[in-house]
């Protein structure tokens, strides 16, 4: 108990303190394209998402689990799996095999190495335990989404969900602050589209490649009396990580939170076989496809999105064809071996 209220005072610290880049939006120079945004110009908004919060990945026994995918799709208009004043499903073994092969299936239609595809995956399995649809309910998370809705309305102008606070929220996979991602993937859209699996895959990945091309340059960071200075950094697993999640790639203002979040990482990282200091490129990263695996073209990226889950809806039928078949194949064996040995058993 001592070390799980340890855990969440930790994330709730890094959340309400870590000011990160204070999301700053300038869309006069063009780099916030409404719909279709390219993956090559995000903007500095991505400045305080979700906290850092080992305890994400406990399971919360509340609720009971929906595993008719079709009335899940039905709920919401981007399939998260409840509400924000709704109890979190009950999670299965069977749920998190298939979010694991979502994300493997993306990672291998990107492309992208077997380092970023494992990132993915341990993202995923802390913030979510692999759980789709997630809206994330522990307080940190609800006081950032509405701290952070006040200070970015005026970014979603025209978006019809602007007003309303209540579906703001830190959605999907990884945790997201729906007001700071959102706009990486369309700043008209409904911001529920982050319980989205592939959604959330592709805007990690936009998210991380705009924190790659930061580190190699020159970053002007704040000291604690709000100074500014000159800040330079080396793209590595756990700077891109860390700044993803944080919003920032300037050294934290929190040194000792900053040290324990790095702590947890790592130790995380060396687990699955990543090696933190790795240094990372773009093209590890992968590159979002522009058509099918039939070579039918995808011109945006709604096209992308309903592509990507359609092969990956095929390939589960293909799969579970082949798994019947085999089934039934080995079923046949067995009865014909039965039928024999009752044949010689019989009296001649």
């Amino acid at each position: 108990m001592q070390l799980t209220a340890l855990a969440y005072c930790i994330g709730f610290l890094t959340d309400v303190f870590d000011d990160g880049a204070s999301a700053k939006m300038d869309e006069a120079d063009g780099t916030l394209p409404g719909r279709h945004i390219a993956a090559d110009n995000l903007d500095d908004a991505i400045s305080a998402p979700a906290p850092l919060m080992p305890v994400r990945v406990d399971r919360d026994p509340e609720g009971s689990f929906i595993d008719d995918r079709a009335a899940v799709q039905g709920l919401l208009p981007c399939a998260c799996v409840h509400g924000v004043n709704d109890k979190r499903p009950k999670l299965t073994r069977t749920e998190q095999v298939r979010t694991h092969r979502v994300i493997a299936h993306v990672a291998k239609r990107l492309k992208a190495s077997d380092e970023f595809h494992k990132l993915l995956q341990l993202v995923a399995a802390r913030e979510s335990s692999l759980q789709q649809g997630l809206v994330h309910r522990l307080s940190p998370d609800l006081e950032g989404s509405y701290s952070a809705w006040r200070k970015m309305q005026k970014t979603y102008e025209g978006n019809p969900h602007a007003a309303d606070p209540s579906v703001w929220q830190t959605y999907g996979l990884f945790g997201m602050n729906s007001n700071y991602f959102t706009l990486v993937w369309d700043k008209t859209a409904d911001p529920r589209i982050l319980c989205d699996a592939i959604v959330d895959v592709l805007v990690y990945r936009r998210a991380a490649a705009r924190m790659i091309r930061k580190a190699g340059g020159n970053i002007v960071c704040k000291d604690e009396q709000g100074k500014p200075f000159n800040y330079t950094t080396k793209a590595t697993w756990e700077t891109v990580h860390r700044a993803v999640s944080g919003g920032k790639l300037c050294p934290s203002k929190y040194e000792e939170t900053a040290a324990t979040m790095k702590r947890f990482f790592r130790g995380r990282a060396q687990k699955v076989g990543l090696n933190p200091d790795q240094a990372v490129t773009l093209k590890m990263l992968g590159v979002e496809p522009d058509k099918g695996l039939d070579g039918t073209p995808w011109t945006d990226q709604d096209q992308l999105l309903t592509g990507l889950w359609n092969e990956f809806e095929a390939a589960q039928a293909s799969d579970e064809a082949e798994l019947l078949a085999a089934e039934e194949a080995k079923a046949e064996r067995v009865k014909t071996r039965l039928a024999a040995r009752t044949a010689r058993k019989q009296p001649r």
